[in-house]
């Protein structure tokens, strides 16, 4: 197999930049700036493009926290409920609603309806009660995102990103259709968790430090998360219900999503670009034809070759703050051997 065909050199310019050498915390990971800023972004407009809430919908939280309270046997709440005049805000509901929440958060019926973009646009909002919400999310997938954007590329981390997006969507509507439950969805954990599956499997002895505190391998974090959000599926699937509020079969989707693209060694980009380069030819009168099987890389190539799958698995094994400069150098190297192939 040739440098061309490798994962890890897609996109070199970008890669082995200052952030794959331990530079800045925002260095060399373009793609995951710009999800970062459009998830701030959309925050922003979810808190300033508001409208009250109607009387139908006032009276429908009211009539949920009722039964809520009657569930749970709890009168002296139940009591406080039904004499004080109804505000949404101490019940854990904003004070009005957000136009943008009301554009995307998944909602099965909506959905069904044809409204399938919400499939992809509840990754992007957040709680505006629980600023924790939108921070840990973004956290995590910053720290992740980082590291297999070097390893995949910008486009491709974009592609798995939606793809853990939709799939956590899916297992959600999934688990509201067969429970019933019809509650809206909104947050990018269940993406979030695809990528860390995603990392665990790439680097699944890396330690981690949870909190600045405990220590952990990545493979077992994403084992543990997925213990931890199966149990309430499983209960909701039971008839037993789940009131926690978490999406956790959103987090099982993205999770599975995750850990199938990463053993499967499943890559999206490169289909989207073959139909794109399809359609381009079509459109110009060009006929589309396979390209020729490249020849075997020299002997001198395939040394470089054979040095960087030893530094890439290296990389997997002891992380990235391991390498030697003289490793890094190796990998300059292959990156330009690459650039000037495509010269």
């Amino acid at each position: 197999m040739g440098l061309d065909n490798r994962d890890y050199l897609r996109e070199e310019s970008r890669r082995y930049s200052e952030g794959f050498s331990g530079g800045s915390f925002f260095a060399g990971a373009p793609m995951c700036r710009r999800i970062l800023i459009a998830t701030i972004v959309v925050f922003v407009l979810q808190l300033m493009l508001t409208r009250p809430w109607t009387a139908d919908e006032l009276q429908g939280m009211q009539n949920g926290k009722v039964l809520e309270f009657t569930q749970r046997n709890d009168e002296f709440r139940l009591d406080q409920l039904e004499r004080l005049p109804f505000r949404p805000q101490d019940y854990g509901f904003s004070s009005a609603q957000s136009l943008i929440e009301e554009w995307g958060q998944l909602d099965l019926r909506k959905v069904m309806s044809g409204q399938v973009w919400r499939l992809i646009t509840c990754a992007f909002l957040h709680s505006r009660t629980n600023l924790f919400h939108i921070v840990f999310n973004m956290l995590i997938f910053f720290q992740f995102g980082r590291t297999l954007e070097t390893l995949l590329g910008s486009r491709e981390l974009l592609c798995l990103y939606l793809a853990a997006a939709l799939a956590s969507s899916l297992c959600y509507i999934g688990l509201d259709l067969v429970t019933g439950d019809i509650a809206p969805m909104i947050g990018a954990s269940g993406a979030v968790l695809g990528v860390l599956a995603v990392f665990a499997v790439q680097f699944p002895r890396q330690i981690l430090r949870l909190l600045g505190v405990f220590s952990i391998e990545a493979r077992w974090l994403a084992i543990g998360i997925t213990v931890i959000d199966l149990l309430p599926v499983l209960s909701a699937l039971s008839g037993q219900g789940s009131s926690d509020g978490v999406a956790h079969a959103a987090h099982v989707g993205g999770l599975a999503f995750g850990y199938f693209y990463g053993t499967k060694r499943w890559r999206i980009y490169p289909f989207f670009s073959g139909i794109e380069r399809f359609w381009q030819a079509k459109r110009r009168g060009l006929k589309v034809v396979r390209p020729s099987i490249p020849a075997e890389p020299p002997v001198k190539t395939q040394k470089l070759i054979d040095e960087t799958d030893a530094i890439l698995k290296k990389i997997s094994e002891h992380g990235e703050a391991s390498l030697t400069n003289a490793e890094r150098k190796t990998l300059e190297k292959a990156s330009r051997e690459l650039r000037n192939r495509r010269t």
